[in-house]
């Protein structure tokens, strides 16, 4: 199986640095996962999100609702097959903010090319957030000069129903390798056509490559329940 990321760059995705290669390249062919340990240096987020959005969204694993600077954190990626045939590289989060960690899941996946419907461009992978597969993004893929991964994922759609985009928020990540400091790097940021940048997170992490099994993925690592929202 070809991971994700390589399925939806295609050729371009030589063009990433090597070690982006390897982070991105993990397919479910691999029998192995990843666990990333790091630091995030600056966690943030506007005035203007309502606090009910920040503790739904915390709450349900769609994002951190903390602020903070220098959290520690985890990462660990799972690389499958889901129930619907799909290529699936799983992101488990975990934040530890001071008095109580924070997670954040989701799921990419290689969109399903079903005959008698549009077909997705061939640069989009599509991401579920939260720990019960709440939101659905399609998440745009590129390389940036200096082998940069650009991920920007469009206006959601939340249980199912589209939120127009003039209305939603946009998020645009990068991740790179540090050649300096000899680790990997990542910024996202969460903007609104409205209210400017809802959200910013950046910071750094290492990671080790471990042997895994289909039979040792997490039951955390997957949605609670599967939903197919193309």
């Amino acid at each position: 199986m070809t991971s994700v990321v390589r399925a939806a760059l295609g050729p371009a995705f030589e063009d990433l640095h090597p070690k982006v290669q390897w982070r991105f390249g993990l397919s479910s062919a691999d029998s192995a996962c990843q666990f990333g340990v790091g630091v995030m240096e600056e966690m943030t987020h506007s005035a203007l999100v309502p606090p009910p959005v920040l503790w739904l969204g915390g709450r349900r694993g769609l994002f951190p609702a903390g602020k903070a600077t220098d959290v520690p954190f985890t990462v660990a990626n799972y690389a499958y097959v889901d129930d619907i045939g799909r290529e699936t590289l799983s992101f488990v989060r975990r934040f530890s903010f001071v008095g109580k960690a924070q997670g954040m899941n989701s799921v990419m996946v290689t969109p399903a090319r079903t005959s008698g419907r549009s077909a997705p461009a061939s640069d989009v992978a599509l991401d579920y957030l939260g720990y019960h597969s709440d939101m659905v993004v399609q998440t745009r893929c590129s390389v940036e000069p200096d082998g940069v991964l650009l991920l920007e994922s469009g206006a959601p759609r939340v249980l199912g129903v589209r939120i127009p985009q003039i209305a939603s928020a946009l998020t645009t990540a990068r991740e790179w390798w540090d050649e300096e400091q000899q680790r990997h790097r990542i910024r996202i940021d969460v903007t609104s056509p409205i209210l400017g940048t809802l959200f910013h997170y950046h910071g750094w992490f290492t990671a080790e490559e471990r042997p895994c099994g289909p039979s040792d993925i997490p039951e955390g690592a997957k949605p609670t329940k599967l939903v197919e929202r193309e």
